[in-house]
C-alpha cells in the first residue's frame, strides 16, 4: 500500500509510483470525487494539449498561408482605420 502524510497547511506528496501510472505531470491539476460511502477517487485533469483535435469544427482549415494572408490583411485594414481616427 502506498502512503503519503499531509502537512500542517494541507498538501501532500504524490506517491511516485501513482504519478507515473496516472501519468501525472508537474503542476498538473487533479480532480477529487467523494462519493457518500467516503472513498475518494483522483484522477489527472487533462491538459489543454491533451484536449486538441477532441472537437470537431465545422470549418475546415484554409491553411497556413490562407491564415497568414488575413491576418495581414486585418492588420492593414486596422491600421489604415488608426491613421484616419488622428
Amino acid at each position: 500500500m502506498l502512503e503519503s502524510t499531509i502537512t500542517d497547511k494541507g498538501p501532500t506528496t504524490v506517491p511516485k509510483e501513482v504519478r507515473e501510472a496516472l501519468g501525472i505531470k508537474p503542476r498538473q491539476r487533479l480532480q477529487w470525487n467523494l462519493t457518500e460511502n467516503g472513498t475518494v477517487t483522483v484522477r489527472p485533469e487533462p491538459s489543454a494539449l491533451a484536449l486538441y483535435g477532441s472537437l470537431k469544427s465545422r470549418k475546415k482549415f484554409a491553411g497556413l498561408q490562407a491564415e497568414k494572408a488575413a491576418l495581414r490583411k486585418h492588420v492593414a485594414v486596422q491600421a489604415a482605420s488608426e491613421d484616419k481616427d488622428q
